[in-house]
């Protein structure tokens, strides 16, 4: 790790701020480019024995790899939930957790969108544009080309089974495309931080890579306070690292801080060129926050079949991605029985988000629940539900004195969301009979891992915070490489479309910073 004295006394070319696949996709293609890189993170490095989603304290979940503070719900009723969501901090971000299903976006998500809140403009980059850099972002993180049939043999009987079952009822499920090798040794490493380097998360296949570079370096334990400015472009990087204030200097800055988090920076490093919070003359930053619903389902056969096989996480069904021209959304597995200790889990994390924190209480309360859930589904595998969230300028991240670490939203579920992940719910139980399915949530949840859309890219400036390329329209060297850049959100987890964005737009900051030079 680099000497603070050192990274304060250099003007680098590109400063980035978070190291989750954003930041640490975007830094790779840079290093390689021979350019001086320095990564600001606010967590460190965290191993397998690390690890736990059970942590509560800041310090403890700081320690095990999560952002260390709860983030709050504000709610139009005034209600406010405070909860701890499923995002990273630590060498990979989020993705060192994550459970590396990396699928493509549908080319519809990038269209332009009617809802009840407003209208949504397509996209300023289409699908078509975006296609290569999939392909490449693919290949950089692991995802094989292998054909459907070859990846099914990987598959347990049980998989098999229900794919062979969908079909007849005239679904056409896929195998999904995982970000890991499935070795003979693998365990999959699902929801964990892998111990062999199997699950190609950020910090694998590119953070590692960009560090060996001799002008790349990081910054680990380093907390970024504000972005400094003038009227045109960032001047200073203000941070704390290990408690001492640091002033740092580059000529590209690149904030991949997350989607609830990126926007806070800007907001608080508001000064008399920018009033409103930094790059945001069109008073668009922190709108348009979007997640994913989470509804979860067990689902067991009408017999009984092994569920033994390399590859658990294995099936993704896009036939409801929009159904009877309306926006259904996505269904994939999870990779996990309906075992107790996973109930268990789901259920201590239900009762966290209402404000539960005493760790024994919360074990007493998921006893007798898991024990019986278990008795219910044993034998069931988990399948996880995406329905698309839409763009809404009233949901949205403000700065709050009483959450100065955290993150704090307004945002309301509406009830096309909730009508629409019902019939979602209802189309997929109809392709899997005679098998049966259960709805484990006893609501609608919403995946708060899954934060996007808060400084999105666009052709208007009114309506937008970035270009094309995700520069800020209202600063030349201020760059946003998150999920923050979507204008929609479609109904898959973000990942493969935040890579693939992050190697289109890594070519345009060297080309500026090459133009500079000259």
């Amino acid at each position: 790790m680099m000497n603070s004295n050192v990274a304060m006394s250099k003007h680098w070319d590109v400063i980035i701020i978070g190291t989750g696949v954003g930041g640490a996709t975007v830094g790779r293609s840079l290093a390689l480019e021979g350019l001086s890189v320095l990564f600001l993170e606010k967590g460190g490095r965290i191993g397998p024995s690390e690890q736990s989603n059970e942590a509560v304290t800041p310090e403890s979940r700081l320690a095990h790899g999560w952002w260390p503070h709860p983030i709050s719900l504000r709610q139009p009723n005034g209600g406010r939930k405070r909860f701890f969501a499923a995002v990273g901090c630590a060498l990979g971000g989020s993705s060192i957790h994550y459970a590396a299903a990396l699928e493509r976006m549908s080319a519809s998500d990038f269209d332009g969108l009617h809802t009840p809140s407003g209208s949504t403009s397509p996209w300023p980059v289409g699908f078509r544009e975006f296609v290569p850099h999939y392909e490449a972002a693919e290949k950089l993180y692991g995802i094989s080309g292998e054909s459907s049939h070859i990846a099914e043999r990987r598959m347990s009987e049980w998989d098999r089974a229900l794919m062979e079952q969908m079909r007849q009822n005239g679904v056409r499920p896929d195998p999904l495309h995982v970000a890991i090798r499935y070795d003979e040794e693998c365990k999959e490493c699902i929801g964990r931080v892998c111990p062999r380097d199997c699950k190609s998360d950020a910090r694998v296949a590119c953070l590692e890579q960009a560090l060996r570079q001799p002008q790349c370096h990081i910054l680990e334990h380093c907390d970024v306070q504000t972005l400094e400015a003038d009227k045109e472009s960032v001047q200073v990087v203000k941070a704390l690292h290990l408690d001492r204030e640091l002033e740092l200097r580059a000529r590209i800055v690149v904030l991949s801080a997350g989607a609830l988090h990126t926007p806070q920076i800007l907001l608080r490093s508001r000064n008399e060129f920018w009033p409103q919070g930094l790059a945001n003359s069109s008073d668009q930053v922190g709108r348009n926050l979007m997640f994913h619903t989470s509804d979860i389902f067990a689902l067991w056969a009408p017999r009984r079949l092994s569920r033994q096989a390399r590859q658990r996480k294995s099936i993704s069904v896009r036939d409801f991605y929009v159904h009877n021209g309306q926006r259904l959304g996505y269904v994939q597995s999870m990779g996990l029985d309906a075992g107790r200790g996973e109930i268990a889990v789901y259920i201590k994390d239900q009762l966290r988000r209402r404000g539960v924190r005493n760790e024994f209480l919360l074990s007493l309360l998921a006893k007798a629940p898991s024990h019986i859930g278990a008795f219910m589904f044993g034998g069931a595998g988990i399948f996880a539900a995406m329905t698309e969230d839409d763009p809404n300028p009233n949901n949205r991240i403000i700065l709050d004195p009483n959450e100065p670490d955290g993150a704090s939203f307004y945002y309301t579920i509406t009830d096309d969301l909730r009508r629409r992940a019902d019939e979602l719910r209802l189309a997929f139980s109809r392709s899997v009979r005679p098998w049966r399915m259960l709805r484990i949530s006893t609501e609608l949840e919403m995946n708060y891992g899954h934060p996007c859309g808060t400084c999105r890219f666009g052709d208007e400036r009114a309506s937008s915070v970035l270009d094309r390329d995700c520069r800020t329209h209202d600063l030349v060297n201020l760059y946003i490489v998150d999920a923050s850049f979507m204008p929609r959100s479609g109904a898959i987890n973000p990942s493969l479309t935040i890579a693939a964005n992050a190697l289109r737009v890594a070519p345009q900051i060297a080309a500026r910073l090459s133009n500079i030079a000259s």
